[in-house]
């Protein structure tokens, strides 16, 4: 107890005295769908390609060890139906290596409406990483096991503020079918308080929900799910003029979560987290450190290690309490306008059970369009 004190309130001090680290920063993995073309030359064609190999190391009763290893690829076309409407279509594959058979193909397809300093996006979204949601409310490996968020989206981006809210409708449902619907959605905002001279302050919220119902399904004995987290926080961002240090980040927030189901599922129905980041920006890649304490946290597919409720479908194992210490080693190579080679590594140590885990890995993101020019 005394050694935890110690070390949250050295964080605390670091986190006030240097005025507050930016989430994960996974922008190198962005493919955002935006206009992408002229009334002049409607047509274009995107790439985007998605190769990993993600080792986890893991030997613990919330989350056993895996690998994933593969490529997404979705090829599409867009057309610029009119100056604030773009249109694309394509289709989403998946090859895990070491399995003959494709993973996915399944149809892509998204509507986008931009006005001003918004966008509405019909279909495929710009979903998963792309939302900045906190790791432990949103498991960044979604990105690499699940198909790509299809509903709705609204985006709403200016220099202060970014505001992100969707809805993902995951499993639809006709007249007896012999499962429930499944929904999902969050909102992600904030606000820039300071932004000047190299200093970034901002103020963060975050929300997200899980459901799964139905009344014209034809299924008896499934309870009515329905889960909620929120996470409210600060951040600062220094960026300098060094040989060397390129800046330095802090970040914490609080976490909650509730279950309001009819019937309740997991062993506990509402819980907290803690979680605090700081991070050195260098020239030769990132270092992260991050500290979380949750105590009886669930979220809807949430980063794994941070659950107190295993992550096996065949367990029902919890830990009331989850005190991990984090570093994580990122460096970014980019290639081009077009291409970027990541590399990770994540060693971890798990405060209750005093075990010493880590994961590497190293990613290839490929995004790419290019107009269709008309013939003269």
């Amino acid at each position: 107890m005394q050694f935890k004190i110690i070390c949250v309130s050295i964080i605390f001090l670091v986190f006030f005295t240097n005025a507050l680290v930016a989430q994960l920063d996974n922008t190198g993995f962005e493919q955002p769908i935006n206009k992408d073309s002229t009334i002049d030359d409607p047509f274009s064609f995107s790439l985007r390609v998605l190769s990993f190999n993600k080792n986890n190391e893991y030997f613990n009763e919330i989350v056993k060890g895996y690998t994933l290893f593969g490529t997404r690829f979705i090829p599409s076309i867009g057309y610029q139906l009119h100056e604030q409407v773009n249109i694309q279509a394509g289709i989403f594959l998946q090859k895990d290596f070491g399995n003959n058979n494709l993973t996915y193909s399944i149809p892509y397809f998204s509507i986008l409406y931009d006005w001003n300093d918004s966008q509405l996006i019909f279909g495929n979204y710009n979903g998963s990483i792309h939302h900045r949601m906190l790791e432990p409310l949103e498991d960044f490996e979604r990105l690499l096991v699940d198909t790509p968020e299809n509903g709705l989206q609204y985006l709403y981006n200016t220099e202060k503020i970014f505001f992100d809210a969707w809805i993902n409708w995951e499993k639809m449902i006709y007249q007896d079918s012999p499962f429930k619907e499944e929904v999902s959605g969050g909102l992600v905002a904030s606000y820039d308080i300071i932004k000047k001279n190299g200093n970034e302050m901002s103020l963060h919220y975050q929300f997200k929900g899980y459901h799964r119902a139905g009344q014209i399904d034809n299924v008896e004995g499934s309870p009515l799910v329905t889960r909620f987290n929120n996470a409210v926080g600060a951040s600062y961002h220094k960026k300098l003029n060094s040989s060397f240090v390129e800046g330095h980040k802090w970040e914490g927030y609080f976490l909650h979560y509730i279950d309001n189901s009819f019937d309740y599922i997991l062993p506990y129905t509402q819980g907290y987290g803690y979680y605090l980041n700081g991070t050195l920006e260098t020239k030769i890649g990132d270092f992260m450190m991050s500290y979380w304490q949750g105590d009886h946290f669930y979220s809807y597919k949430g980063g794994r290690l941070y659950q107190s409720y295993s992550t096996d479908p065949n367990s029902r194992f919890f830990e009331d309490e989850r005190k991990l210490l984090i570093l994580r080693v990122m460096n970014e190579f980019h290639i081009g306008e077009s291409s970027t080679l990541l590399l990770r590594f994540e060693p971890y140590w798990d405060f209750n059970n005093k075990i010493f885990e880590f994961s590497h890995a190293v990613y290839f993101n490929i995004f790419k369009t290019l107009p269709i020019r008309k013939n003269n």
